[in-house]
């Protein structure tokens, strides 16, 4: 089967019908059609049964599509990477970062990195972990700052610093010193973070060494500082890292955790790409930010 035989029969199964597929593709119909049929006898499948003039995909197309989508999502990681490389000039460090690394940690260091390099021109993104690692492989960003978790192949990590888990209580809750005890809390008032959260999942295994419930949590979110608002209303405690703490939680009463609960801080980028000057100076502003910060 030819590429342009699977292009034919993914875009049939976009549109619905071979007149959609032809437009998508700039085809005439008589081309489309005939594609089609070349897919089918290559194949040697049955992809569509016609009835009553309609297309109706049949089991075996449902699996290919599956297949296909992948494929045609990889490439076009392809052209984005292609386009990427093109316009990244020496003088222009595109970063990714957590939205609560946003803004705790980035505004400060990236001050000092200005001052120290005042000619290279600074891009952030945030996003999550996940998506922080896609976007560095695609050469979206030079590199991405997020707490330490499994890469895939292609991606290094640069070691920054470590983040340690704090409790945040309501406002309501009376101020309190020492350590919070984790086998201590009713899990069943913890504000979750969920996804694959490398903090949240840290604390899920700690809690499972204690032995202590872990039910499902009556409220979750995706990030820090949305669970510490929630926490500001009342509706529960937050375990999130000390540097959302400092930066958006100020007035709520936090606490470290015992045991002490930590991840490591990470800068991820491509293996295969040459680094800047300008991304081994940032990279070194972070390491000293996160030093003074701990």
């Amino acid at each position: 089967m030819r590429l342009r035989h699977l292009e034919i029969f993914h875009a049939v199964m976009r549109s619905g019908s071979v007149s959609g597929a032809a437009d998508l593709l700039n085809l005439s119909q008589s081309a489309a059609s005939k594609a089609l049929a070349q897919a089918e006898h290559s194949l040697g499948l049955t992809l569509f049964k016609r009835v009553q003039g309609r297309l109706v995909r049949t089991r075996e197309a449902e699996q290919l599509f599956a297949q296909t989508t992948l494929l045609f999502a990889q490439a076009e990681n392809v052209q984005r990477l292609a386009r990427n490389l093109k316009r990244n000039p020496e003088d222009h460090l595109r970063i990714g970062c957590l939205p609560s690394l946003g803004l705790s940690l980035l505004p400060g260091a990236v001050d000092a990195f200005r001052r120290r390099c005042p000619g290279v021109s600074v891009e952030i993104l945030t996003n999550n972990g996940d998506a922080l690692a896609e976007q560095v492989f695609a050469r979206e960003v030079d590199l991405g700052i997020c707490f330490d978790m499994p890469l895939k192949q292609g991606l290094d990590r640069i070691g920054l610093g470590q983040v340690r888990g704090v409790h945040l209580g309501p406002p309501s809750c009376p101020p309190q010193s020492g350590a919070v005890r984790l086998a201590e809390l009713d899990m069943n008032a913890w504000i979750g973070i969920g996804g694959s959260d490398p903090l949240a999942q840290r604390i899920r295994d700690v809690c499972e060494q204690l032995q202590v419930p872990m039910p499902p949590p009556a409220i979750e979110t995706r990030t820090y500082y949305v669970a510490a608002a929630l926490a500001r209303q009342g509706l529960g405690f937050a375990l999130v890292d000390e540097l959302t703490a400092r930066a958006v939680a100020q007035d709520l009463p936090a606490r470290p955790l015992e045991p002490v609960v930590a991840v490591d801080a990470v800068a991820i980028h491509a293996s295969s790409s040459v680094r800047s000057q300008a991304f081994d100076a940032f990279v070194a502003t972070l390491r000293k930010r996160f030093g003074a910060a701990s």
